[in-house]
């Protein structure tokens, strides 16, 4: 694997990085958006699964008698392949985390390659999908918090902002590729839910 500095068009990092100085409000809420508004990617899948969402589906993608669950899974493999694809962009380039090139960071983590932003691709993995399956303004709201989770990555001095842009890149061509297969994704789907009926049967049987 092959490192590769930083493109410098792309790092204004002295100017982030003192900026930290005398904004330790801004700096408490950008630390907890960088570390903890990740969590809430299983918390809605699971709510996602739990719920029918009948009502607030606008595709035209049939999703089967269940499309809570349904869209559950959509996300999840999202999710998945966006980080398969995330894994194999830092196979063919990478670079050190801001806090192991000499910078003055609010967090330090451990040793890693820094691109693309994994944080990141997760959270743009799980609002595309959402933006598509979901109303509007629930998908505008996932988007949102994708965004400000790949400002605060930056801010904090985990990321450069090539590596937010690489990782918003990586999460769309996640996207698109199981937007592709999804009718796979809606069987595979299917599976899951008869799995679970089978569960449900055999705990109900067994109590």
């Amino acid at each position: 694997m092959t490192v590769l500095p930083p493109v410098s068009l792309l790092l204004p990092y002295e100017e982030i990085f003192t900026s930290h100085l005398g904004h330790p409000i801004l700096n408490e809420v950008m630390i907890f958006a960088a570390e903890n508004i990740v969590y809430l990617v299983p918390l809605v899948l699971l709510y996602l699964w739990f719920t029918s969402g009948s009502e607030r589906t606008h595709s035209s993608l049939s999703l089967g008698s269940r499309p809570g669950k349904t869209k559950s899974v959509f996300v999840f493999v999202t999710i998945v392949v966006g980080l398969a694809l995330s894994y194999i962009m830092g196979q063919l380039y990478s670079h050190p985390a801001p806090y192991m090139a000499g910078y003055e960071t609010l967090v330090v983590e451990a040793p890693e390659n820094s691109f693309p932003s994994q944080h990141t691709t997760v959270m743009f993995a799980f609002a595309w999908p959402l933006f598509y399956l979901q109303d509007r303004w629930q998908g505008s709201v996932a988007l949102v918090f994708a965004s400000l989770v790949g400002v605060s990555r930056v801010y904090v001095g985990v990321h450069y902002p090539i590596d937010i842009i690489g990782a918003v890149g990586v999460s769309l061509l996640g996207f698109t590729v199981v937007y592709a297969g999804r009718g796979v994704v809606v069987d595979f789907a299917s599976h899951c839910v008869q799995i679970e009926d089978r569960l449900r049967t055999a705990l109900s049987g067994a109590l």
